[in-house]
């Protein structure tokens, strides 16, 4: 499911099944030209489109946070999800606050080859077994 209206029209019917937020998160950094800032945060976009798309009904993809920092950022989880995934690059220092109840997860997409569709395909591939992976580790328990 998309944050968008016509997707979130049945959101209180659909509600008790969505129980994973998928939060794009993109740090600009100095050093990197405009262009290639919006080459990768298209990247990161399509490829957290593709987890969606795999995961559909379990899983709401939030917007992309977009953020001008250096430092570590600290995410914050939105409330109500059992889990919350971050997908950043590789390269942002990122990491999600202790203070909310989700079981979390934040997933690197590399830097190299984003024009690479066999890259794009084995990333969604990879992530996707991932969040698979938490979600079977946080049933077992």
């Amino acid at each position: 499911m998309q944050w968008n209206v016509n997707e979130l029209e049945n959101w209180e019917e659909l509600r008790p099944y969505v129980d994973t937020a998928l939060l794009p998160l993109y740090l600009y950094r100095d050093g990197i030209e405009v262009k290639d800032h919006a080459l990768r945060m298209h990247y990161l976009l399509n490829v957290a489109a593709g987890i969606e798309q795999r995961l559909k009904g379990r899983i709401l993809l939030f917007p992309l946070s977009y953020r001008f920092a250096a430092a570590e950022q600290e995410q914050k989880t939105p409330p109500g999800f059992a889990f919350s995934i971050g997908l950043h690059f590789a390269g942002d220092k990122i990491r999600f606050d202790d203070q909310g109840e989700a079981c979390t997860l934040l997933l690197p997409v590399g830097e190299e080859d984003l024009d690479s569709s066999v890259r794009f395909e084995v990333t969604i591939d990879v992530f996707t077994k991932e969040i698979i992976r938490l979600w079977q580790q946080k049933s077992a328990q």
